[in-house]
């Protein structure tokens, strides 16, 4: 088994704490400024929410600056906005090393034995629909989850999206999500990355 499969399980149970500690505001809370851009890795890589979602800053300090957990604007903030389909998704960043590109074949992989189904590549993201395990992460959520890589600005990213149980986005809407978030990557004006042995060490910080 390759090196960086065995840091990416090692690692995924970094922000599975941050999920589970909860990012929604509790009922009642005061309402909370939307945040929907935030810089990654040092500001390597900025992330842009998709539509409707916005960015917990709290995840972004308890990490570092490593990991960015996302929900809809309306929870996070506690102020009606734009419906969308609520969902929980990560975003993590490491810099990139010499392992090559990932690949669903990677990604199915390292979540083993979790099966996996609906794999493939778009516009650099590698990405697999995982059968089991979301609703360790979310509760009350669907086994079925997402996970992406892709390269950007010398850093290898990771993405992840859970939905309640029986959501569209669990499926295969969940896809279409998971391209958004990917889109929404790009280089920063930070340092450049420095480059390791184990690129993907801290990729995936969510439990399968």
């Amino acid at each position: 088994m390759s090196t960086w499969i065995s840091d990416l399980r090692v690692a995924l149970a970094l922000a599975a704490g941050l999920a589970l500690a909860g990012c929604l505001s509790p009922p009642g809370e005061a309402a909370k400024p939307a945040v929907r851009q935030a810089a990654l890795g040092g500001g390597a890589v900025i992330l842009t929410a998709p539509r409707g979602y916005c960015l917990d800053p709290r995840s972004l300090r308890r990490s570092g600056g490593r990991v960015a957990l996302l929900a809809s604007c309306e929870s996070l903030t506690g102020t009606p906005g734009i419906s969308v389909l609520p969902a929980l998704m990560t975003v993590s960043v490491v810099p990139e090393g010499d392992a090559g590109a990932p690949s669903p074949e990677g990604l199915a992989r390292a979540v083993a034995p979790a099966r996996t189904a609906s794999g493939g590549m778009r516009d650099g993201l590698a990405h697999v629909q995982v059968l089991s395990g979301g609703e360790a992460v979310l509760p009350g959520g669907d086994p079925r989850h997402w996970r992406g890589a892709r390269a950007v600005a010398g850093h290898l990213a990771g993405l992840a999206l859970y939905a309640p149980k029986g959501s569209p986005l669990a499926g295969p809407e969940g896809r279409g999500l998971l391209r958004a978030l990917s889109d929404g990557l790009q280089a920063g004006a930070g340092r450049a990355a420095t480059r390791r042995r184990s690129p993907f060490a801290g990729l995936f910080p969510v439990s399968n």
